[in-house]
This record gives structure tokens, C-alpha cells and sequence, in this order.
């Protein structure tokens, strides 16, 4: 279930990848290419980017495994849910738009990096370049995120980011390609979808996080079923 949402949550806010990062696909040599060449190149490009993005769930699936070891993965669940929920109806509070001051050195030090990469041609640059791409603050990116730490588990929590990574690529694969072809019409529908899908998911990490019974969605509180299990012996 966790992949599907994923998945959908790239694709639906990829329009919105497509405004951030459109102009970094545009920009890149592989553009100046024919034929395969110029597909493998986005094909790398775009690989890169998802490789970051597995790359990050992994290290915030450890995070959420320590927590779940620590006996609150439930709350952190509500409390992730939540916060979803607030950053679409009350986005002055969390404004994911913006990335934290400790990260401005970084970030800066990154675009750089990126820059380099950008004007260089051949396979391994097309690659880093994406690489590098799935470093950049994202609102959109910071919200899975959210997800593959309320996951709570490496592995899942790495195929989480991955599945989201693999819902952007139809649309910046098509966008590297032949530019920004979607009108601003459509493009208004797809923004208007987003926060609806992330409420919807938010909704369900709360209901994960209460423990209701409810196959699939909300598993049994863990503290419960060990005591039930007692029970039974």
C-alpha cells in the first residue's frame, strides 16, 4: 500500500517538481544530443534523482526504526499524520517552502557543485547531476519524507522514496525532452489534487498510528498484541 501512495503522491505533484527542477533538465547537455543518446541521458539523469531520494528514505526509515525500538512509533505515526494534514491547511506553520538556516551554507555549496556538473557532458556527469538534483529542498520531497519516517522500517521506508521517485519521472522525463509542454491550466488542476492525496495520506498515518484493527491501514497497537499473546498462554 505504502508504494502505491508513494507513487501517486510523485506523480500527481510532479507538476509541481516539474516548476523547481524544469529548468535543470532543460539546461542539461544531454539536450544537445540524438536519438538514444539523449534518452540514456535522461534515463541516468532521472535514475540519479531516485537514487538520492531511496538513498534519504533509507537514512529516515533508521531514524523511524529508532523510534519504533523506542516503543513510540504509533504517536510519532498520529504526529506525522497531523503535521501532514496542518502543512496543506495551515502552511504559514510549516513552511516546507523554506529550507531551515542551518542548511543555507550546504544548499549553496550544492548548487555549485551542480552548476559544475550541469555544463559537463558524458554519462557519469548526466548521473551526478541527478544525484545532486535529489539533494535540493523541496517541499514536496520533504512531505514523503514525512512518510518514510512514519514508516519506520530501512527497507520500506528506502522503497518508499523510491516508488515516489519512479511517480516523478513520466512527467520530468517528458519535460527533459521536449520542454514544458503542459498548459497552465492543467498544470492549476494537478496543484489543486495534491493537497487532497496528502491529506488523504496524512488521514491514514493517523489511523496507523491509533491502531484500530483495520487490516492493511491500522494494525493492532504492538504493546497490545504482545499482551494478548501473554493472554493466550
Amino acid at each position: 500500500m505504502w508504494g502505491w501512495a508513494a507513487f501517486g503522491l510523485g506523480l500527481l505533484g510532479s507538476l509541481h517538481c516539474a516548476g523547481m527542477c524544469g529548468p535543470i533538465a532543460l539546461a542539461l547537455p544531454f539536450n544537445q544530443e540524438t536519438g538514444y543518446k539523449q534518452l540514456f541521458g535522461n534515463v541516468l539523469y532521472q535514475g540519479g534523482r531516485i537514487v538520492t531520494y531511496s538513498f534519504i528514505g533509507l537514512l529516515f526509515g533508521l531514524i523511524g526504526r529508532g523510534f519504533s525500538l523506542a516503543g513510540i512509533q504509533q504517536p510519532l505515526s498520529i504526529a506525522i499524520g497531523v503535521a501532514m494534514i496542518i502543512t496543506v491547511l495551515l502552511p504559514r506553520l510549516i513552511p516546507l517552502h523554506r529550507s531551515p538556516a542551518f542548511l543555507q551554507r550546504p544548499i549553496i555549496s550544492l548548487k555549485k557543485q551542480l552548476g559544475t556538473f550541469m555544463r559537463k557532458r558524458g554519462i557519469a556527469a548526466f548521473f551526478i547531476t541527478g544525484i545532486l538534483n535529489g539533494f535540493l529542498p523541496c517541499g514536496l520531497v520533504y512531505m514523503a519524507l514525512l512518510g518514510a519516517l512514519g514508516i519506520g522500517n530501512p527497507a520500506q521506508s528506502a522503497g518508499f522514496m523510491a516508488m515516489f521517485g519512479l511517480g516523478t519521472f513520466p512527467m520530468m522525463f517528458a519535460i527533459a525532452l521536449s520542454g514544458n509542454f503542459i498548459s497552465v491550466q492543467w498544470r492549476s488542476i494537478f496543484n489543486k489534487v495534491v493537497p487532497y492525496f496528502v491529506v488523504l495520506l496524512g488521514v491514514v498515518f493517523i489511523l496507523r498510528g491509533l491502531g484500530l484493527g483495520i487490516k492493511y491501514i491500522s494494525p493492532p497497537d504492538a504493546a497490545l498484541q504482545v499482551e494478548q499473546a501473554a493472554e493466550c498462554h
